[in-house]
């Protein structure tokens, strides 16, 4: 995992919005991929959160109000952690924590105050993207949104340190591996080496 390439792997934008933590279970290789606002504006775009005319006015809008535009980092930050909380404890088969609750409820709630149904159906909330904040508005309904059912497939990587989350839909439904080139193809060089220094031994 190169530490400055997008990793849209997970199969949901918000699985790819939790993976922007790489190397989450390694606090000696974590490395954060959205490090400030720039990055987070730039990653919406790049994920198909948001179209690139709709990055670039934020852009411009952030740079006329840095504090907006902080506020919004550090708020998706704080919906970030809460999501990989709720992941790993679906993951893991126990109950979430009350606190990663509360902050994805605080989010949920700001988001839907700002929003509109869109004049179809199914009815959907719909938002008008216009200032940094609205960025992680926008994600805190696509998480609900995923999160209101048990996603099928929500698997973690397996890989020892990598803690990335997708969805499989692999025909047999054993995928093990954020990437078989990546993970898949160090554990598979481990194994190796361990029968190897097994035979010799």
């Amino acid at each position: 995992m190169e530490a400055t390439a997008p990793a849209l792997i997970g199969g949901h934008v918000v699985l790819d919005f939790a993976n922007t933590v790489a190397w989450r279970l390694d606090v000696r290789r974590r490395v954060d991929r959205v490090p400030d606002t720039a990055a987070l504006l730039a990653w919406s775009g790049t994920s198909g959160l948001l179209e690139q005319d709709r990055v670039d006015a934020l852009v411009r809008a952030a740079a006329d109000d840095p504090a907006s535009a902080a506020r919004a980092l550090e708020s998706a930050r704080r919906l970030r952690a809460a999501l990989l909380g709720l992941l790993d404890a679906a993951v893991d088969g126990r109950p979430p924590r009350r606190g990663d609750l509360t902050v994805v409820h605080r989010c949920f709630l700001d988001a839907l105050g700002r929003a509109e149904f869109a004049p179809d159906l199914p009815l959907r909330p719909a938002l008008d993207v216009a200032v940094p904040d609205d960025v992680v508005r926008a994600l805190a309904l696509e998480v609900t949104d995923l999160l209101s059912a048990s996603p099928a497939g929500l698997r973690r990587c397996q890989g020892p340190g990598c803690g990335w989350f997708f969805l499989d839909r692999s025909r047999s439904h054993t995928r093990r591996w954020c990437r078989t080139g990546d993970c898949g193809n160090r554990e598979r060089v481990r194994r190796h080496y361990a029968r190897s220094r097994g035979a010799r031994d």
